[in-house]
């Protein structure tokens, strides 16, 4: 053995042993309620609070909860993992674990007068609970979350009246009804669009129709497409214990510390677990890297970080994570749910991961920096304040993101995504935004962000708002955005999908049942980058144009424009082409014109079936039928929707597979207990559908007129079978 040769031994030796030593030294800490600080942390013995225990974390190191609350709020800085050893932070063994921003309420409580009850505080809450449901605070108009009312601004906002007042000073008839003093009570506007601000009222005399507000504070902007139309300022009016009117509601008084509740149902408060909110972060990062947070519960609390990279928050729920500050007098932004660098372009890869959020005022996810996935999230009921943007999902400040596979419902704000440069937003269902709001998109993509992004595969629909937007300034010589794709994007019962900007690539989508034409190419003249070289083909429309709601004939659509499907050049209707759009079957129908009449673009790759392209988002005859969203623990989203009562008879049952699902077992029958019963030696069981498929034609199950069916789908997911919900619907 040479002398080399042995040292090049020893070396390995020594190597293996440091690096043995490193692994070997990665701690396994864990924390329950039970436990004590003094403790030392292990299984036998763990620490009582999540804050000793990050307080020992290092490199490698994992942090496993005991099921159990936890109300903490913890500061973390320089807390670094690394690439290979990331810290992790996880309830332990399937257990579950929640952290609360809420305390509970535990006082006497005294009646007030016609059913409202009061209790004294020692400290200020800013959100009320009563049995985990959020209480709406007392406002005019009313409007909550629980019976949806809060959604419908012809309920929970009001105007002034046409041809009355002046910004800053309000006229409504109905005012009279509130015969106490407004003067310092709360105002939220809606200045147009996304511009919405809080400010204090400062003149009213009771019983007088009209109120006097400040113009003057800070942030207060409106926007120009409603200056000098001041009976279009949709409002509220919150902060005065006089609102306080129907169950549900609640006020609190930070200056005597008393707290007023009007319980639901008659209920005295003293039988009901009521808490109050007061922790806006249960988690605060800073310069923190590759850390894991697993299979979490947030109640009442959420995470923010800043300058933090190579985060991952996995499977965790954000139920009621973000809340303003207005009942203590702090009309501020909201502490929202973000994941923040200092500029677009840093390094972030952050990642949310198979995570709710429900039920957040202000903005429900916001994030900056570079290199970010946000992948199966399911995100509802967010933002009634509108005060921090207007939009649901903000990613403005990022870049290089992709947002795929995300269910997204029901907002206050104008925008639902609103994306940063070189995003990929695919596979997600969107709908039912901008409740609170005017103008706005539920993808909306603005001139920065549009060159060499990309927006496939996407659902949107259900809302007043546009589904899918290219946006620019309407003025002349104003910068344009070029070079961005939409492909095989699927809108109905939206304002519009509407592009403005040049050199774009508009392919494959289907759009119909709009509130304007369906599919706008912007053929503006008065500003520049008007679509001249857009390359616009394979979509189907029942209207195509390139003005938002003037016939084609008059504004036809500019650029590169050919193989298209559109009604009104037809004389027909999308339903002529497709099987059953309705009832979600976007397919073509057999012998329909759209079938091979598509044609390719250089530079794209587009799959298909054939001889060529089919017009549309769908490709006859493949055996996998796309439904983008979240994917649950469960099969969901099926086709025929469930309970719908129009269905064709020549349907097929299509479904979206359940989250690391590699196996379907389908049940079928007109017999509800032979479905609920039903295993694979069923009559009724149907067949087993692999990952590559998931259609089951009924034509050939004597399907009759009039009668209705119930179908079933099972998950195999590492070899455990997961049963489905049941299904139903009623054939025309």
């Amino acid at each position: 053995m040479t002398k080399a040769f042995s040292i090049r031994i020893l070396y390995l030796i020594i190597f293996n042993a440091l690096w043995f030593t490193a692994v070997s030294s990665a701690k396994t800490i864990y924390v329950s309620n039970s436990g004590k600080d003094s403790n030392n942390g292990t299984f036998s013995k763990p620490y009582k609070t999540l804050k000793k225990a990050f307080s020992v974390l290092e490199s490698g190191d994992s942090c496993f909860i005991r099921g159990g609350i936890y109300h903490e709020s913890i500061t973390i800085n320089n807390l670094n993992g690394s690439l290979n050893k990331p810290i992790t932070i996880a309830a332990y063994n399937n257990e579950v674990v929640t952290v609360t921003g809420t305390k509970t309420i535990d006082a006497k409580w005294n009646l007030y007068k016609d059913g409202i009850y009061k209790t004294k505080l020692k400290n200020d809450i800013w959100q009320l609970f009563a049995n985990d449901l959020s209480m709406s605070p007392a406002r005019w108009p009313n409007g909550n979350w629980n019976d949806g009312s809060l959604w419908d601004k012809t309920q929970s906002m009001a105007w002034p009246e046409k041809g009355k007042g002046a910004y800053g000073h309000h006229y409504n008839a109905a005012l009279k009804t509130l015969d106490f003093d407004l003067t310092d009570a709360i105002i939220l506007v809606n200045s147009g669009s996304f511009k919405t601000y809080a400010s204090l009222v400062t003149e009213h005399t009771p019983g007088s129709d009209n109120f006097k507000y400040d113009t003057t504070r800070k942030k207060i902007r409106v926007h120009f497409s409603f200056k000098g139309k001041v009976f279009k300022h949709g409002y509220f009016l919150e902060g005065k214990l006089g609102l306080l009117d129907v169950p549900g509601e609640w006020f609190y008084d930070p200056n005597t510390k008393t707290l007023y509740f009007y319980p639901p149902d008659n209920v005295h408060p003293s039988d009901m677990e009521i808490k109050g909110k007061n922790i806006d972060y249960a988690f605060k990062l800073t310069k923190s890297n590759h850390i894991r947070i697993k299979n979490i519960n947030f109640f009442g609390t959420t995470i923010s970080s800043k300058e933090s990279t190579h985060l991952s928050i996995e499977n965790c729920e954000f139920k009621y994570p973000s809340f303003n500050k207005r009942m203590i007098g702090d009309l501020s932004s909201i502490s929202e749910t973000k994941f923040l660098t200092r500029k677009k372009e840093d390094l972030a890869n952050n990642k949310i991961i198979n995570c709710t959020f429900e039920y957040a005022d202000g903005v429900g996810l916001k994030m900056t920096g570079k290199k970010i996935t946000v992948e199966n999230n399911y995100i509802h009921d967010i933002d009634f304040s509108c005060i921090t943007g207007g939009y649901t999902i903000d990613m403005s400040g990022a870049s290089d993101v992709k947002f795929i596979r995300n269910t997204v419902l029901t907002g206050g704000g104008s925008e639902m995504y609103k994306a940063g440069p070189r995003h990929e937003i695919a596979y997600n269902n969107l709908s039912q935004s901008g409740h609170l709001q005017n103008d706005g998109s539920l993808i909306q993509v603005s001139v920065a962000a549009q060159p060499d992004s990309e927006t496939h595969h996407n659902w949107v629909h259900n809302t007043v708002k546009q589904g899918l937007r290219f946006d620019n300034k309407n003025t002349p010589g104003a910068p344009w955005g070029e070079n961005g794709t939409m492909h095989h994007n699927v809108a109905w019962k939206t304002d519009r999908i509407f592009f403005k900007g040049d050199n774009h690539f508009i392919y494959n989508n289907l759009s119909f049942d709009s509130h304007q034409n369906d599919l706008i190419i912007s053929s503006d003249t008065k500003i520049q980058g008007h679509n001249h070289g857009t390359i616009t083909r394979n979509n189907l429309a029942n209207t195509m144009s390139g003005s938002r709601s003037k016939p084609g004939k008059d504004f036809p659509v500019p650029g590169i424009v050919d193989h298209n499907w559109s009604a009104d050049v037809k004389s027909g209707d999308i339903r002529d082409q497709l099987r059953d759009p309705d009832n979600l079957d976007f397919r073509p129908k057999p012998n329909a014109e759209i079938i091979d009449s598509g044609a390719l673009i250089k530079t794209k790759n587009i799959q298909f079936k054939g001889s060529n392209p089919d017009v549309g988002a769908y490709e006859f005859g493949d055996s996998y039928y796309w439904i983008p969203g979240f994917k649950d623990k469960t099969t969901s989203s099926p086709v025929p929707p469930h309970n719908a009562t129009h269905v064709k008879s020549n349907a097929s049952l299509m479904w979206l597979e359940a989250n690391q699902s590699n196996e379907s077992l389908v049940y079928f029958d007109s017999n509800l207990t032979a479905v609920e019963t039903a295993n694979q030696s069923s009559k009724c069981f149907m067949g087993s559908f692999g990952s590559e498929t998931n259609v089951l034609p009924l034509e050939t199950k004597n399907i009759n007129s009039g009668a209705t069916y119930y179908w079933r789908v099972d998950s195999k997911i590492n070899g455990k079978i997961v049963k489905g919900s049941i299904w139903t619907f009623k054939v025309k």
